[in-house]
């Protein structure tokens, strides 16, 4: 899973927890030593004790919107993928066919060294996006630097994605400076990339090539933080990171926070703690049950909410039997009680999800006619109906428990990531519906989340939770069923899918190509998920073209179920007015970015 795209919508803040203990902290630890120390926990970065800091590291130890700046932020609107706010991207215009999109840089943007950033340090930074597989989504084709502060991107030839201008933007945008990872690329890297977007033995041989190349930035460890952010890195140790201001940042007249003080976390608890003692100014989404919001809240924490475009599902492996059997995720999904997980599992920040579609309900209108919404399948719990499904598969029921045709009994492990408590609560309800239902079920605990997502991808888990619905786009949202994760990923202008264990994607459900779904006909889902890449959204026209293609995967998987719908998180944060204020609002755009980010808009100012 490409987290980048992921960082500002809603998360566990366990969500790359290290695991480690949490060692002593340094009297630059104490938020009251200054009132322009800020102090926060970064939800994707929680400190891993001898990581790099270098944004392509899996585990890095670097901070979006603190020391890493993007081109561009998205806003999380749900009616517009492509609206961004600027970055290091001061402006862009996107050409008349969408092919083209020239980026000119902030006039006065400058590395934490003093030296300026210029189109050169893009270019070598989308070179590097090429080697970590996070363009190739988006057709992205050559890199132009036109002067010093302007960049042009140029999709491949004969292609058409409706995602570029956004995807290139917001989502692979880590700028790094040239005259630090500059060395690590071969000079003919523009030509191993362009080899790479063609087909046949060369493009495998290039592709091959680029994935070494990636490995190798990846593993890379600078020896100092030379950010174009707000903030640089002083020192970092496994409990804690100090960030001091950015001088020659574009913005830094905006900036008030003198130093960041970004503290280690391994769990949700650890948070809470956090929260709980008032040592934070600022708390990311952070799952917890009603009597810790008590607790956090009395300790001065301002709970604020802003809207959330993600689901938490409960995902299947169709390869793995009997996973891949219609009758058998239907009846799961008539067996869970969905009020009752999200009760327990994300009482605070999430709302039962009505039924599973693909997409969160809230946002069910923007695609549907109210006709269509009510034809839906709502999986109300009837477990006599689930055991309907089952004994027409000749599944039996032997002592209480279910037997997969053929006599085995049939037994169940959910598999989560240590550190998630929302999914871990939930697992456990889970697990007591279906055992009680005949099928003994156990949670099996990955110990990290890196840990976890290298798993699922290697075929791992034949049942494990999954972020879903996750926009603003169409494209974006079912990009989670039936894109990358489903073993599709684009190639030029053509469509290939691999298999699980392929590091060119990461399949992991391995839906089959087709489902024949009542009164729809044959549908392909993975097809259909590419096909909205390239509709043309100018227009009533062209939306509506996007959401005949919407209503055939939301009928799709609310018959399919490839994943079976949870709850629809709410963005909970936590600010404490002890010593900043002036925070972003549920009506600004800014709310659902990066603290850093914030600073940067001039919001947050000391009391």
């Amino acid at each position: 899973m490409n987290l980048v795209r992921f960082r500002y919508l809603v998360f566990p803040a366990a969500l790359l927890a290290a695991g480690s203990a949490l060692p002593a902290c340094s009297a630059a630890s104490d938020p009251g030593a200054s009132t322009r120390i800020f102090t926060t926990v970064d939800e994707g970065t929680p400190i891993t004790a001898g990581a790099p800091m270098n944004p392509f590291n899996l585990t890095n130890n670097t901070f979006n919107g603190y020391d890493v700046e993007e081109l561009g932020w998205p806003t999380n609107d749900p009616a517009d993928s492509n609206r961004t706010l600027p970055g290091l991207a001061a402006s862009w215009s996107l050409s008349p066919d969408g092919r083209t999109l020239t980026v000119h840089l902030q006039p006065g943007a400058r590395w934490s060294n003093g030296q300026p950033v210029t189109a050169n340090d893009v270019k070598t930074s989308a070179a590097i996006w090429f080697t970590q597989d996070s363009v190739q989504l988006y057709n992205l084709g050559t890199v132009t630097v036109v002067d010093s502060k302007t960049v042009r991107f140029t999709q491949i030839p004969g292609a058409h994605n409706n995602q570029f201008e956004s995807g290139i933007l917001q989502d692979p945008s880590f700028v790094v400076p040239a005259s630090v990872y500059g060395h690590l690329l071969p000079p003919d890297i523009w030509n191993m990339i362009a080899a790479s977007l063609r087909s046949g033995p060369a493009a495998a041989a290039a592709g091959k090539r680029l994935t070494a190349v990636g490995k190798h930035v990846a593993e890379f460890a600078p020896a100092t933080d030379v950010s174009a952010g707000p903030f640089a890195i002083q020192r970092i140790n496994p409990g804690e990171a100090l960030l001091v201001k950015n001088k020659f940042f574009y913005a830094a007249s905006k900036v008030q926070p003198s130093e960041v003080l970004m503290l280690h976390y391994s769990n949700n608890e650890q948070i809470w703690g956090y929260m709980q003692a008032g040592r934070l100014d600022v708390t990311p989404y952070t799952a917890m049950p009603a009597n810790i919001l008590r607790q956090v809240t009395a300790a001065g924490n301002i709970q604020v909410n802003a809207p959330s475009l993600v689901a938490a599902s409960l995902a299947f492996d169709q390869h793995t039997y009997p996973y891949g059997l219609l009758a058998v995720r239907q009846a799961l999904a008539y067996v869970i009680n969905r009020d009752a997980v999200q009760k327990v599992g994300e009482a605070i920040s999430g709302v039962a999800s009505k039924t599973t579609t693909g997409v969160i309900s809230s946002v069910l209108g923007k695609y549907l006619t109210p006709g269509q919404v009510a034809a839906l399948n709502l999986y109300r719990t009837d477990t006599a109906k689930a055991a309907s499904l089952l004994a027409a598969e000749h599944f039996t029921k032997q002592g209480g428990q279910w037997h997969l045709p053929g006599g085995r009994p049939w037994t169940m492990t959910i598999n989560v990531p240590t550190g998630f408590s929302d999914w871990i609560a939930a697992a456990s309800v889970i697990k007591s519906e279906f055992t009680t239902f005949g099928i003994p079920t156990s949670v099996q605990f990955a110990t990290d989340y890196a840990t976890y997502l290298a798993d699922i991808y290697q075929g791992h888990y034949a049942v494990g939770f999954w972020l879903t619905a996750i926009g603003p786009g169409a494209y974006s949202t079912f990009n989670r069923i039936y894109g990358i994760y489903d073993g599709y990923v684009p190639a030029g202008a053509t469509l290939k899918r691999y298999p699980t264990g392929n590091a060119t994607a990461h399949n992991f459900l391995n839906t089959p190509k087709t489902v024949r779904v009542p009164g729809l006909g044959t549908v392909n889902p993975g097809r259909l998920t590419y096909r909205l890449t390239s509709v043309n959204l100018n227009g009533r026209a062209g939306l509506k073209r996007q959401n005949t293609i919407m209503a055939k995967l939301i009928a799709a998987t609310n018959y399919s179920l490839p994943v079976i719908q949870l709850w629809d998180y709410i963005n909970v944060q936590f600010v404490s007015n002890k010593r900043f204020g002036d925070w972003p609002t549920g009506s600004d755009a800014q709310l659902n970015l990066s603290p850093g980010v914030w600073m940067t808009y001039g919001y947050v100012h000391s009391r």
